[in-house]
């Protein structure tokens, strides 16, 4: 048994019989107790990665490696996107198709995902031209657009996987992909219909040829509230609309905590400054030290897990600055202002990214979704503790021309 601990430092004799055996000073026993320790704590960690694992596998409905790269839609007024048939920015990634929502995954053994998308959110979906390679393996290639603007462009050797991701986010989302053929010119005027708030866009078309056809969510038990309707309009609305509502999104609020960590290395205006100057805004605030009780509740989807009573005693063992923050599309980008859950994969420019180091003092909590946001938002304050105000930046952020 001693031979498995780094005891080459000893020496080993022979007793009256013949048996080998050590003599050990108090130091080294206690030395030799230090490594039975992380070698009991390594194995607690592996054991969650692997009880980890096993859940995506038994739960997820499609998962896998892919190599992926992220860009942004352009809006309207800005320059085409330089030529990028020379950028080699791919990283490979595990994906998780898991519930409502689509996870990335640095490795398929981590933890805590780098990003996720809501299916809700996902607006189109599609394949993209194959590609060989100099080494002559054929790449396939798909992508998955948000209606925040955000296109994930991913890439697989295998058409077989390529063709199931993009058949089911296709038939979950209900979108069709299947081209028209149009023979026309006209302006295309487009009304969408999404979570209560009607986004119009228009574009002149002008062309022979095939359009996509338009699609839409449908919601079996409330379908008239999710359409599409294309119509005839005179070219200039159709272009001051698009200008001005394309790329509208939802007004919404996310639950914000620094955690004692953070609080204790008088991080706090450092913090609400790069939320005040991303142009969002403060609705609740208060300092307070949670109990532990408390601390189980805000953690209560993590209960299962191994590290579930370290999280809540490191809760509940200092002051907690809790905020509430609203603005267009806060939740997905307070968690890009966030980053990833361990600082050492989130990139530099973020929060946890720029002022922490490791996964346990990662200083800042943020909610991970509209539902998460609301039942957080409901623990941490009372409904006369929120308040409703015009800020005099509003006009500034979110004005149009």
């Amino acid at each position: 048994m001693l031979n498995l601990f780094n005891l080459k430092r000893l020496s080993w004799g022979r007793d009256a019989n013949g048996q080998q055996k050590v003599v050990l000073s108090a130091t080294e026993v206690e030395s030799l107790r230090s490594e039975l320790a992380d070698i009991e704590e390594r194995e607690s960690h592996l054991k969650a990665r692997l009880e980890h694992i096993d859940e995506i596998l038994r739960s997820a409905r499609l998962s896998g490696y892919l190599h992926m790269r992220t860009r942004w839609e352009a809006l309207p007024g800005e320059p085409p996107a330089l030529d990028e048939s020379e950028v080699d920015d791919w990283l490979p990634r595990f994906l998780v198709f898991q519930g409502s929502c689509i996870f990335l995954y640095f490795t398929s053994t981590d933890i805590s995902p780098q990003d996720s998308t809501l299916l809700s959110d996902v607006v189109e979906v599609g394949c993209m031209p194959c590609h060989n390679r100099e080494d002559e393996e054929t790449r396939y290639y798909f992508y998955i657009l948000t209606r925040h603007g955000l296109r994930y462009e991913c890439s697989s050797a295998s058409k077989l996987q390529v063709d199931a991701w993009v058949a089911t986010l296709q038939d979950e989302c209900k979108l069709r992909s299947e081209p028209t053929t149009l023979d026309v010119n006209f302006t295309l005027f487009v009304f969408i219909h999404v979570e209560g708030r009607t986004i119009a866009t228009a574009a002149a078309v002008f062309f022979k040829g095939s359009l996509p056809a338009l699609a839409s969510f449908t919601d079996s038990t409330n379908a008239s509230n999710r359409w599409i309707a294309g119509a005839l309009a005179l070219p200039a609305a159709a272009y001051m609309l698009q200008d001005q509502e394309a790329h509208a999104l939802q007004m919404e609020r996310t639950f914000i905590a620094i955690k004692p960590d953070g609080v204790q290395r008088g991080l706090i205006s450092e913090i609400i400054e790069r939320f005040e100057r991303k142009g969002f805004k403060l609705v609740a605030i208060k300092l307070v030290v949670p109990s532990k009780t408390f601390a189980q509740k805000h953690y209560h989807d993590l209960k299962e897990r191994p590290f579930f009573n370290g999280l809540c005693n490191f809760l509940s063992s200092g002051p907690v600055l809790a905020m509430v923050w609203e603005g267009e599309g806060v939740i997905t980008y307070g968690r890009k202002l966030i980053g990833a859950t361990d600082p050492q994969k989130s990139e530099p420019g973020t929060i946890r990214g720029d002022l922490a180091i490791v996964v346990g003092r990662n200083i800042i909590h943020g909610s991970d979704g509209p539902e998460t946001a609301k039942n957080e938002i409901n623990l941490w304050f009372k409904p006369e503790e929120l308040t409703n105000y015009t800020s005099n930046q509003e006009k500034w952020a979110y004005g149009v021309n």
